[in-house]
């Protein structure tokens, strides 16, 4: 008796693929979000579940009073002021000098562009500890140590924005000349054509690049210690790690204040997740 062996249509070639995939994919999110639940439970967990160890992965009663000790055993909201101020500064600041570099390099002739274009890139390479001794003598000497100054001027002038920039450039190259060339026929200048065409068709790589920025500045602990010396400015990364020396045994609390401080960055990610795709997608095939 001979087995006849049924071919697969293409539509059930296509449900196996997809079943196959999203298994997979779901076993990498686990893989993903489970320190975030550890670090979750941990904060809900009591003292004595603490000293059981990996015996107790779920905490028995939720401790929801840990997040409330975490924030009103440290000047939480005053920590938060001072994150938030420099954040919004350096994102106005990295947002106004990438946007107009990136349109010269994209839209401007001038001479020798492309090879400043290349030495701009090479700075890239430069580690920031190099010149990191230089950079804090001359803000010393100007007399900025101990302020937000340093923290903030340098995003104005393009101070570590050369990788935004580049993707700017990127998305600027993408835009039809078209638009712009029927501007100036128009009458229009440079001005009006980088605030009227540019910047508006260019939401998807600036709010990218105002992401970036904001994870970058928010979780920022080196800057902070090395130009902050006073308590009343510090930033809830600094304020993270004088909790930590003062509540080091206090794993549970360490874990709700490492969340309270992480969870601005996850909504700002979940909420806007589809517009940072489409930056991302759109620099890397344009230009």
């Amino acid at each position: 008796m001979k087995i006849v062996k049924k071919k697969l249509t293409k539509k059930q070639r296509n449900l196996i693929k997809n079943i196959i995939l999203h298994t997979i994919l779901i076993v990498l999110s686990f893989c993903f979000v489970f320190p975030f639940l550890w670090m979750l439970f941990t904060a809900l967990k009591t003292p004595q579940e603490l000293l059981k160890g990996t015996a107790v992965f779920f905490p028995e009663e939720p401790q929801w009073e840990n997040f409330v000790k975490a924030i009103t055993s440290i000047p939480f909201f005053k920590y938060l002021k001072n994150s938030l101020l420099i954040v919004v500064l350096v994102i106005i600041g990295t947002l106004f000098s990438s946007t107009t570099a990136a349109y010269a390099f994209a839209r401007l002739r001038w001479k020798g562009r492309d090879k400043w274009f290349i030495i701009m890139l090479a700075t890239m390479m430069i580690p920031i500890q190099v010149i990191l001794i230089p950079t804090y003598v001359m803000y010393a000497k100007i007399g900025w140590l101990g302020t937000r100054i340093p923290l903030i001027l340098p995003a104005f002038f393009g101070g570590g924005a050369v990788f935004y920039i580049f993707l700017l450039r990127q998305f600027f190259k993408g835009i039809p000349k078209e638009l712009s060339e029927s501007a100036m026929m128009d009458g229009a200048g440079h001005l009006q054509i980088f605030l009227k065409i540019m910047l508006p068709l260019s939401k998807p790589a600036i709010i990218t690049v105002a992401l970036f920025t904001f994870m970058a500045t928010w979780n920022d602990y080196f800057g902070p210690l090395i130009y902050l010396s006073n308590p009343d400015h510090w930033t809830l990364a600094l304020g993270l790690r004088a909790f930590q020396m003062q509540f080091g045994g206090r794993y549970e609390l360490m874990m709700a204040a490492s969340i309270l401080i992480m969870l601005p960055t996850l909504l700002i990610f979940f909420f806007t997740q589809k517009t940072f795709v489409q930056g991302i997608t759109f620099t890397g095939i344009k230009g």
